[in-house]
């Protein structure tokens, strides 16, 4: 297998394998963080439908896809919200994460020419990432049907 991700946009069919990804992610780092309600909250916004729902509605996703497995995703909502960013265990830290971030990014700025900033709802294990990428914290931890975040924006 390659470790060189090709990243492409979410194709019809791609959901099942994001849910995955988005579970396994969750489960692994933030699922002890959250309360039963923001559990069955992260899950229904992962359930397959629900993400195949988001892309013909307002999202827009691209996959780091590596020899036809979907090792990362980042999903953005409207020009210039990060609702979902999640790689593999096995293939964090090997430049993925950054990878989709820029990919997104550039996309959103064509798209919106004027987008000043870029916001996200950071889970609090992922706080330090953005921080790298040039993100600021615009509020204390903050939690929403028991997800628990900081709000975070990069500005253009």
């Amino acid at each position: 297998m390659s470790f060189e991700p090709r990243i492409r946009p979410y194709r019809p069919g791609d959901e099942t394998a994001v849910a995955q990804v988005a579970a396994e992610c969750f489960d692994r780092f933030i699922r002890p963080l959250y309360s039963e309600r923001g559990v069955r909250s992260f899950a229904a916004y992962i359930y397959p439908e629900a993400v195949a729902k988001r892309q013909s509605i307002d999202c827009r996703m691209f996959v780091a896809d590596l020899d036809g497995e979907i090792a990362g995703l980042i999903e953005m909502r409207g020009s210039g919200h990060i609702s979902m960013l999640f790689v593999k265990p096995e293939f964090q830290n090997c430049g993925i994460a950054t990878r989709l971030f820029e990919r997104a990014l550039r996309t959103a700025a064509k798209l919106d020419p004027g987008l000043a900033e870029v916001t996200v709802f950071s889970a609090p294990g992922a706080v330090e990432v953005y921080r790298h990428w040039g993100f600021v914290e615009t509020g204390p931890k903050t939690e929403a049907d028991g997800i628990r975040f900081f709000p975070m924006r990069l500005p253009l």
